[in-house]
Order: C-alpha cells, then structure tokens, then sequence
C-alpha cells in the first residue's frame, strides 16, 4: 500500500512538471483574443486519470496550475481559468470514460457546453473585470460582453472538441502500454 502510494505521488508530480512544460507549447486562434490559447496540458491530465485515477489527475491539474503561476505568469486569472476548465471537463469526462466509444463523445459534448457556459459566466462576472483591474486595462472592462460573446464562448467550443479528441489520443497511447506498468498504480 504504502509502494502504490508513493509511485502515485511520484508519477502525478511527474505529470505536473510534463503538463506545465507543455504549457509552453500553446498557440493562439485566430480572430479570437490573443490571452486565448491553445496547449495539450490535458494530456498528462488524461494520463494521470487513466493510469491512476481521478483524485490524482485533479492533483496533477492542482500543481501544474500553481507551479505556472508560481513561476511563469504570476497573474492569477489565467491560473484560476485552467483549474475551473480543467476540474470541470475531469469531472464530467470522468463519468463517460468507462462506458464505450459513445459514452465518451456524449462526455465530451457534455464537459464542452458545461465549461462553454461556465466560464462564459465566470468571465463576464469575475476573471475579465478581475484581470482588466490588475493588469490596469480599462478597455476589458468596458467590453467584457463583447469579449465573452465573440471571444470567450467560441474558444471553448473549440478547446472542448480538441480536448475530446485528445483524450481519444490518450486513450489510444494508454491502451499501448504494457500491462506491468499498469498494474503498479492499479
């Protein structure tokens, strides 16, 4: 028990550091905001969800979210964005994952909408007008319903498809793996 635990920690720490080195790796839309952007740090996510489970990949989304504040951003509305994206869409996939290939499509619609509506709300009210105050930006917070009609609700519908699909990917990658390594964190 207390091996499996200690491989836990140890591979969600690894998974932490792996989803904030691909946080590097994002890009932007275009024709949407530019602070709106694209990364695979779902990957390590999905990884840490399938290999070990779900209070771990919440954990690995945890550290991952804090260490890029910690050490990157130091702005806390982009850090506070990804948990709530990240615990929304584990929450609701999290659900569909074991029950077939259409189970998971019906998950992944599900987690796209809830977190389109969620942080379409969540900006309008609090992270637009929040990050427009720190950053001393006058402009968002006049035209925070502008930002989160052509802005906000676009790019989640679109990060909620790229993120189903990247958890087929996953799913796909975690099949491939040899059955020994499986059983350290089962």
């Amino acid at each position: 028990m207390y091996k499996k635990n200690i491989h836990s920690l140890t591979l969600s720490g690894m998974l932490a550091v792996i989803a904030l080195l691909l946080s590097f790796f994002s890009f932007a839309v275009p024709f949407l905001p530019p602070f709106l952007k694209f990364d695979f740090t779902f990957i390590p996510l999905f990884m840490a969800l399938l290999l070990i489970d779900y209070k771990h990949a919440l954990l690995v989304s945890l550290l991952k979210n804090f260490l890029h504040f910690a050490l990157i951003t130091h702005e806390p509305t982009g850090a506070i964005a990804n948990l709530a994206v990240e615990f929304i869409f584990l929450s609701i996939i999290v659900l569909f994952y074991k029950k077939g290939f259409t189970k998971v499509i019906i998950g992944g619609v599900v987690a796209t909408l809830a977190i389109t509506a969620f942080m379409s709300l969540f900006n309008y009210f609090v992270l637009l007008p929040a990050y427009g105050y720190i950053m001393d930006l006058a402009d968002i917070t006049k035209n925070v319903k502008t930002i989160v009609t052509a802005g906000i609700i676009p790019f989640n519908l679109l990060k909620g498809a790229l993120v189903t699909f990247l958890f087929f990917v996953t799913i796909k990658v975690y099949e491939n793996i040899p059955t020994t390594i499986k059983a350290r964190f089962s």
